[in-house]
């Protein structure tokens, strides 16, 4: 699988005739003890890094990383400022020093097998960050 840790049903990568890749429907799981996806234990924080580690994994798949990224629509079940602030924690340990993209982080009710977090994310074919 590319090195994508858990094979996600509702998770995509595409990339179009322009070089624009769109991620979604990434979540912060590993492989269960049964061999089925379940998310990473520890809250939005863990998930948040292990939904990016997944959203790496696709991104190397297509060619291309997390330096690529423009955008990221994370979306955060329970929006409040603690659990924001733990996500937030996840998806800066993750991208370290390189330039953060755009972001916006929004409420949800529910993301693919009850997590807390779910970023969709652009990386334009034309703007390549270097």
């Amino acid at each position: 699988m590319l090195g994508i840790p858990v094979r996600l049903p509702f998770c995509s990568a595409v990339i179009t005739e322009t070089g624009t890749i769109y991620v979604s429907g990434a979540v912060g799981a590993r492989k269960g003890s049964d061999g089925k996806p379940a998310i990473v234990p520890g809250g939005p924080e863990k998930e948040a890094v292990q939904t990016l580690r997944v959203i790496e994994a696709c991104l190397n798949a297509c060619g291309a990383g997390l330096e690529h990224v423009t955008m990221v629509h994370a979306f955060l079940v329970e929006y409040t400022t603690e659990r924001f602030q733990a996500m937030n924690a996840g998806y800066m340990e993750v991208w370290g020093s390189r330039p953060l993209p755009a972001r916006i982080c929004t409420g949800t009710s529910h993301v693919g097998l009850g997590g807390s977090v779910a970023p969709r994310l652009g990386v334009d074919g034309l703007r390549f960050r270097v």
